[in-house]
Formats: structure tokens, C-alpha cells, sequence
């Protein structure tokens, strides 16, 4: 299983509308409406790097809340 964060901007107003769809994408892990340079950060869970550009490209950006995002790929995690 690769872990994928996806930083997200969205439209004006648009955040917890966004966060309520991505949590209903396939993979999704946690969607947290947050300060900062993005309005969400959303963790997926994929079964393989190959799936990352559908995730990301088709279902993630193709919501209409959604206007910019940035993925970041874990490569090793920890857990507490």
C-alpha cells in the first residue's frame, strides 16, 4: 500500500464541501480542512504509485470544489 497527501486549495467557501466529497473517493484515509497555504489536506491510501495519476488527476481534481493541488508521495511512515 503506498500512503499519498494531497494538499488542496479550493474554491472561495468551497472547503468543507470539498472535504465531505473526497472522503467518499475509493482509498480515502482522512480529509482535514486546515490553515495555511492550502484549505485541505487529504490522505489517500492507493495500492500502487501507478494509481496515484487516476486519484489524483481524475477524481481529486475533477471535483468542482477543487482548484490546485500538490501531492506528496510518502515514501517511509512511522506510526506512533
Amino acid at each position: 500500500m503506498v500512503y499519498v497527501y494531497v494538499l488542496i486549495n479550493t474554491e472561495k467557501g468551497k472547503a468543507l464541501d470539498a472535504v465531505d466529497r473526497l472522503l467518499k473517493i475509493k482509498g480515502a484515509y482522512s480529509a482535514c480542512v486546515v490553515t495555511g497555504q492550502y484549505d485541505v489536506i487529504a490522505i489517500f491510501e492507493v495500492g500502487d504509485v501507478a494509481d496515484i495519476g487516476e486519484l489524483v488527476c481524475k477524481k481529486i481534481q475533477g471535483l468542482g470544489e477543487v482548484a490546485y493541488t500538490q501531492t506528496a508521495v510518502c515514501v517511509t511512515c512511522l506510526k506512533a
